[in-house]
């Protein structure tokens, strides 16, 4: 990104506080770019890689509530963090069934502490 490019003051795509993800031009190599309202910071984002991205904030935000350090526990405690054996998806499960359907490939996966 050049210094003379003005992210911040896109229209934004989707936006939280003083953070939001707005459209990269047609000349730049990102697909999207995560800034903040100050225009201090954008990092790049790239269409295959928002999934990474989301799961690795979720992972900080669940590491500061999670009194062992681990990541796997929701920011309220109503849920676990599942990894899909197949095809690597990782999402947050809150429901109560021993395995849960992977959002991206429906593969079971087993829910540790739910089943026997």
């Amino acid at each position: 990104m050049s210094s003379d490019d003005a992210t911040a003051e896109r229209d934004p795509i989707v936006s939280e506080g003083r953070y939001a993800v707005v459209a990269a031009a047609d000349t730049e190599s990102a697909d999207y770019w995560f800034v903040t309202d100050d225009s201090d910071h954008a990092v790049p984002l790239e269409d295959a890689t928002l999934h990474d991205a989301a799961t690795v904030l979720s992972r900080v935000r669940n590491m500061r509530t999670d009194p062992e350090g681990t990541g796997t526990e929701t920011a309220s405690g109503d849920g676990t963090e599942l990894t899909c054996h197949d095809c690597g998806e990782t999402w947050t499960y809150t429901g109560s069934d021993e395995h849960a359907a992977c959002p991206n490939c429906g593969t079971e996966v087993p829910v540790e502490g739910i089943g026997p």
